[in-house]
């Protein structure tokens, strides 16, 4: 009976055991989950030591180290967390288009900065989460962590050196610029090919004015339109094709993808010269039965290049109200073409509202002067055009070749 007894204990003790390896690897599981890093997200950073949001601010100078010493979050002060692969990711800069790097080979005390146009060991960081949501980073290369000591001096850049967390390694984060909850991902283009893919995207061709008295000849070749790093390129460029002076590029979804209603964005750093036009923006599909203005258009961005005009981006709707109708309105203030900025409309059925980097700037109300155009679908527009009626034609002043670059396009549904 002895045996017996000692058998049962043993039994009992084995799956005790295996109930403890259960529990632990599902407090394991959650505790991964929770700690997930938030891929595809941009987010800003505050140093829990400093108090301050981390920024990339390059006006600091040409070598623009991050420092956690800004009050507000900018563009300088978002990042995107993208994918590094190998478990890490990587941080995107909304303010400088690039990679944040902790490259040592800067010297012997290399601070983190924005400025790598491609992800390698030095660009990946580990995503930690900590007690109460906060997190520490870790750099793949230096295997240390990255602190905001101000022991440093007063201007204190952030450097991938630390080997614990303390307070000087730890960050808050949340997401920003990003769509509510309420809005679900329906569509994209993340532009991360080697080439534009013809299932999502068509281009309109030829010259002919547009309708604008505009001076380009629309073309699909890779000298105006093409992948490069990640990003989408619309290049207009000075050369005689066609007939006309000038080429450029007009993409569109028309006939492969259409929407009624949603939230349509791109990040998008604009051409900066005398006649640019650049433009993000969607028709009604039935323009071809109906033409224009009867389709609808919805102007989500534009702007005219040239001096003081580049300071202000435009919003506006077009349609048939006993002949054309428009209204809009315009967000002034910076010098849109010197970084990247994230252009959006929230479409609903009564209303339109226009936004930059998360700021709204005006709203149209849809249920009134005869607007049932705007209760259809719509296919989106990237263009970059060259002169017309809205910008003015090129002059002396005038520097080509000039780009208009995308970094994402998306659209979003309730």
């Amino acid at each position: 009976m002895a045996e017996h007894k000692e058998t049962f204990r043993d039994m009992g003790s084995a799956r005790t055991a295996r109930m403890l390896v259960l529990a632990l690897m599902t407090l394991l599981t959650a505790a991964n989950a929770r700690g997930a890093p938030p891929i595809g997200q941009t987010v800003w950073l505050k140093a829990a030591a400093t108090g301050g949001f981390v920024s990339a601010d390059t006006n600091r100078g040409s070598f623009a180290p991050l420092v956690a010493d800004r009050t507000s979050v900018g563009t300088f002060e978002q990042f995107q967390v993208v994918d590094g692969g190998g478990g890490f990711i990587a941080f995107k800069s909304v303010g400088t288009g690039r990679f944040v790097s902790a490259d040592l080979n800067r010297g012997t005390f290399a601070p983190l900065v924005a400025d790598r146009t491609a992800i390698g060991g030095w660009e990946r960081f580990q995503w930690i989460e900590l007690a109460g949501g906060s997190i520490a980073l870790r750099g793949s290369t230096t295997n240390k962590y990255v602190a905001a000591d101000l022991n440093r001096g007063a201007f204190a850049p952030l450097v991938s050196d630390r080997t614990a967390i303390s307070t000087w390694e730890t960050f808050s984060w949340a997401a920003t610029g990003a769509p509510p909850p309420s809005w679900r991902l329906v569509w994209s283009d993340e532009f991360n090919g080697t080439s534009i893919d013809r299932n999502k995207w068509t281009f309109d061709q030829g010259g002919g004015g547009w309708g604008n008295s505009e001076l380009q000849n629309y073309t699909d070749r890779v000298e105006n339109a093409r992948i490069e790093n990640g990003h989408l390129v619309i290049e207009a460029r000075r050369e005689n094709f066609g007939g006309n002076a000038y080429t450029s590029a007009r993409m569109k979804t028309q006939g492969l993808a259409s929407w009624t209603h949603g939230r349509m964005e791109a990040r998008i750093d604009l051409p900066a010269t005398k006649g640019m036009w650049p433009a993000f923006w969607m028709l009604g599909t039935n323009i071809t039965s109906v033409g224009w203005p009867a389709c609808g258009e919805i102007d989500i961005m534009e702007m005219a290049g040239g001096g003081t005009r580049e300071n202000t981006i435009l919003g506006t709707i077009h349609w048939d109200f006993n002949g054309h109708a428009s209204f809009g309105g315009s967000i002034s203030g910076t010098h849109w073409p010197d970084t990247y900025h994230i252009y959006a409309i929230e479409w609903e059925q009564s209303e339109i509202r226009w936004f930059v980097d998360g700021v709204q700037y005006v709203t149209a109300n849809i249920t009134i002067n005869n607007t049932e155009e705007f209760s259809r679908p719509f296919f989106l527009l990237l263009n970059l055009a060259v002169g017309g009626t809205f910008p003015g034609n090129p002059d002396s002043t005038t520097v080509l070749p000039q780009q208009m670059l995308v970094d994402y396009v998306r659209v979003y549904q309730r």
